[in-house]
């Protein structure tokens, strides 16, 4: 999930922060997968969550 396209989709640069692998070309070890499989579950519900909250806003 590249959250720098969600930052520029939803013009709110508040994600810049959640970005973990910084260097794309740097790829991470095997041995990491677990916690970062996690990481990627917390991201992926809190922006599901913060999608849900734009759209409750702006449909009152």
């Amino acid at each position: 999930m590249d959250l720098a396209y969600v930052s520029d989709i939803t013009a709110n640069c508040d994600w810049n922060h959640v970005i973990v692998n910084r260097h794309p070309l740097a790829p991470n070890s095997p041995f990491n997968a677990a916690p970062d499989l996690f990481l990627h579950g917390i991201i992926a519900e809190y922006l599901y969550q913060y999608l849900e909250l734009q759209k409750e806003m702006s449909n009152v």
